[in-house]
């Protein structure tokens, strides 16, 4: 009789166990249609039947939007995969903030042959350490100014434009130095001040700029490319300890695939919202080197060239670009 409740117990736990293990819960920060979830979709589709059969589970972006609830989540295992933006990897990884600073990309390819290399292998080895495994890295967008007047001619002298930034020091510092006046505003306020004049223009990534109609209230985009940002598709060290090492291969095969998708749709999305844009009036400035920028907002570089932890991966980023 004992024996039997005993077996029926265990029958009870492995079953429970194994549905638990069956059901692969993965997050995205973005909407659905966004490069993003749709490069973490990929993945998905490929990773459900890596070491068995997964059935998927696309949390909403509400399961997990306070940073320190999915870094928990992620390190307990209660996700399995998610998409962490650049402020959640500098939150696990600080010495990675250096990668947010101003002008220090002139584009994502630049920032790509970074985080595809030795910088990169630095930053997974600090993140696994931390709980979470890093299969690839996926686009954030690269943020530029756009302007509801013509641009003065000296791009690099904002003459006290009032720009619209989110609450950002690295940012709030830049606009300072270029000459402009950093207002930081809640996102949803932005069209409304755009058309009111009470601000002369923002920043954003192009997508954001045409999906949020920022462009019907500010014609002019300027390409400063100042911010080019990076997400991390990364999985628990919880699953990822429970793969073969077949499983493991494939899961970062899989994973190395769908950020070269994400890369590539936001390649495309970018060249064809350009194109909408141009076709409604938009005017582009492009900057052939933002080099110019560079120069100005060099204080902004000070404090991590003088900390120790983060002066070696700063000054090997300088070198590299040039």
């Amino acid at each position: 009789m004992i024996r039997n409740l005993l077996s029926a117990a265990f029958l009870t736990l492995s079953l429970s166990v194994s549905a638990h293990a069956a059901e692969l819960s993965a997050w995205s920060p973005q909407p659905e249609d966004h490069p993003t979830s749709l490069a973490m979709q990929n993945f998905l589709l490929q990773a459900k039947d890596i070491d068995g059969h997964h059935d998927l589970k696309i949390l909403p972006m509400s399961a997990a939007g306070d940073q320190n609830k999915l870094i928990l989540s992620l390190q307990s295992g209660d996700i399995n995969v998610a998409v962490l933006t650049a402020g959640t990897v500098t939150k696990l990884v600080p010495k990675a903030k250096v990668l947010q600073l101003p002008f220090l990309f002139r584009d994502a390819k630049q920032m790509f042959v970074q985080l595809d290399g030795q910088v990169g292998k630095e930053i997974e080895a600090e993140m696994a350490a931390k709980g979470m495994i890093v299969l690839g890295w996926y686009d954030g967008g690269t943020r530029s100014l756009y302007l509801r007047n013509k641009p003065p001619a000296s791009l690099y002298e904002l003459s006290g434009l009032k720009l619209r930034i989110p609450n950002r020091g690295d940012l709030r510092q830049m606009v300072t130095a270029l000459g402009g006046q950093p207002e930081i505003l809640a996102y949803e306020n932005v069209t409304g001040a755009l058309d009111s004049g009470s601000i002369d223009g923002a920043e954003n990534d192009m997508l954001s700029y045409e999906a949020d109609q920022h462009y019907k209230h500010a014609r002019y985009f300027v390409q400063s490319n100042h911010s080019v940002q990076f997400e991390a598709l990364v999985v628990s060290a919880v699953l990822w300890n429970h793969l073969s090492e077949a499983g493991r291969k494939s899961m970062l095969d899989a994973g190395r695939a769908s950020a070269q998708s994400d890369r590539d749709m936001w390649g495309k999305r970018m060249l064809a919202a350009r194109t909408r844009l141009e076709k409604d009036g938009v005017k582009f400035i492009d900057l052939r080197d933002n080099t110019v920028f560079f120069s100005h907002v060099s204080e902004s570089y000070k404090p991590y060239i003088e900390n120790p932890k983060t002066s070696d991966l700063l000054l090997r980023l300088m070198t590299a670009r040039g």
